[in-house]
């Protein structure tokens, strides 16, 4: 009966969760958990200890992907509402068939899991040429492994693991002083939890609904992800047809050809729009993005000879 009452409350927070169109499936990222053996990180004089990493990572992931306005996802206050109401503990939850009763619990199609196996913030000691000095450079380290998992079915859509390092001599040159100014250690931390979600956030949504090119024109393209996105170049990937296995009618992937570049110029609350760097006359609607880190001007040059050679790849 207790239950049947904690089905119900959640139905009902399903209409109060955060907005996006209709007919969308309904996402819920339970609680992700920092590995036993990761001791308090400092970030200055900040102590981010269990709790707090644990909490700060899953709302900025489940912040992410509400602006994707892929899914509804469910706000972290249903989320613990539900596991409380039915005494639920991570390793409740992880049992066999625990992940199907979590799922019709919160009404959700898809729930993601994970752990926080590192976390760290180093001193690196940097060797100044031009005046022999030897100065430490801060060094935030993020890794963290996760599985989406359909509740239906508790079939694992989605396993990968997302390593993010961080130099904070970067995160000066990025972001001007004007608006660092009057940072604080918090304002580092909050920094280093949206990369990091960033980077799982993009790994889902790629794994579920790949960025898409919708228009193209001869200079750019526009996709099918707004706020969000998480990055600036793309590579565009045309995939051939699907490969499937003819005993289990399961997908094999397919080939992909890389066929071009863009670099995302504006960023609005449903789409993006992309200048072409290279792939004019080649890109297609409906051809897939892929989000790259930022490329170097030699790691362009290799990129736009590959393309010129009309690599294909195997695709699982």
């Amino acid at each position: 009966m207790q239950k049947i009452i904690v089905l119900l409350i959640a139905m009902f927070f399903v209409g109060t969760s955060y907005g996006a169109p209709a007919g969308q499936p309904t996402m819920a990222v339970l609680p992700f958990q920092l590995s036993q053996f990761i001791d308090t990180t400092n970030i200055g004089e900040m102590a981010i200890t269990r709790t707090l990493a644990e909490r700060e990572f899953s709302n900025q992931l489940i912040q992410f992907l509400a602006k994707s306005r892929k899914f509804n996802m469910l706000t972290r206050t249903q989320i613990d509402k539900v596991i409380n109401e039915n005494r639920l503990t991570e390793s409740y939850w992880a049992e066999p068939g625990q992940i199907e009763l979590m799922g019709k619990l919160l009404v959700a199609d898809y729930l993601v899991t994970g752990v926080i196996n590192r976390f760290e913030v180093n001193a690196v000691r940097q060797n100044i040429a031009i005046t022999g000095e030897t100065l430490p450079r801060l060094v935030a380290t993020f890794k963290s492994q996760f599985q989406i998992i359909e509740s239906s079915t508790g079939k694992i859509v989605l396993a990968d693991q997302v390593i993010q390092k961080i130099r904070f001599d970067e995160i000066r040159r990025e972001i001007p002083s004007t608006e660092r100014r009057y940072w604080t250690d918090a304002d580092y931390k909050d920094l280093l939890f949206s990369k990091a979600a960033t980077e799982v956030g993009n790994a889902i949504l790629a794994g579920i609904y790949p960025i898409k090119v919708v228009k193209v024109s001869s200079t750019g393209v526009v996709l099918n992800r707004g706020k969000g996105v998480g990055g600036k170049q793309c590579l565009v990937i045309n995939q051939g047809e699907a490969i499937i296995d003819i005993d289990t009618g399961e997908s094999l992937g397919g080939s992909e050809e890389q066929v071009g570049l863009v670099e995302v110029t504006s960023v609005e609350g449903k789409f993006s729009k992309a200048k072409i760097i290279f792939g004019a006359g080649q890109i297609q609607y409906g051809d897939i993005c892929r989000i790259q880190k930022i490329v170097q001007k030699e790691e362009r040059l290799l990129l736009i000879q590959e393309l010129l050679q009309g690599g294909k790849r195997l695709s699982n």
